[in-house]
């Protein structure tokens, strides 16, 4: 009996040292919803500026942060995407882009030093990309370059970020 038990005592030595434990080694999961949306901007008399809500499919955790990016020319036919917030100046003219968020949803706003009610292409039928991504990701990684976080979510992910087109 006595070799029996110091036999189980030895495997059981040997089967719980072979465990190992990566919890010293904060490895987060990186998921990322990116949702592409076009939205066309209503007035609030409220706030005197052009607003579009967006509601998000996918659960938003208290860490993840939203970034905003809106699809635009470059002035030589090429397209875009301008992180937002973001401040379009045309000489004396300017255009502001913003956002705020919750866990539910993303507010979007543009004003202008102008009325807005005479340019209807700064409010009606932008593209957005909504990009959720951990707290601790949105530091990691150069958040102005909308490739360069889709690039680093792929790889992150292990697979291609797929981009939900909704709207």
């Amino acid at each position: 009996m006595k070799k029996i038990f110091l036999l189980l005592s030895i495997v059981s030595v040997f089967g719980l040292t072979s465990c190992s434990s990566d919890d010293d080694n904060v490895d987060y999961d990186t998921i990322a919803a990116v949702t592409e949306h076009t939205v066309n901007m209503t007035y609030n008399n409220t706030t005197g500026k052009y607003n579009g809500l967006v509601t998000f499919t996918t659960p938003m955790y208290d860490s993840d942060v939203v970034l905003v990016y809106r699809l635009t020319d470059d002035g030589e036919g090429f397209t875009v995407w301008q992180q937002i917030p973001r401040t379009i100046y045309m000489g004396a003219d300017e255009v502001d882009y913003d956002f705020n968020f919750t866990a539910d949803d993303v507010l979007l706003t543009v004003d202008a030093n102008f009325d807005l009610a005479t340019a209807p292409q700064f409010t009606q039928g932008q593209t957005f990309r909504i990009v959720q991504v951990p707290g601790y990701f949105a530091s990691t990684v150069d958040t102005n370059d909308f490739e360069a976080v889709m690039s680093a979510l792929s790889e992150k992910q292990g697979k291609t970020v797929q981009i939900e087109k909704l709207n």
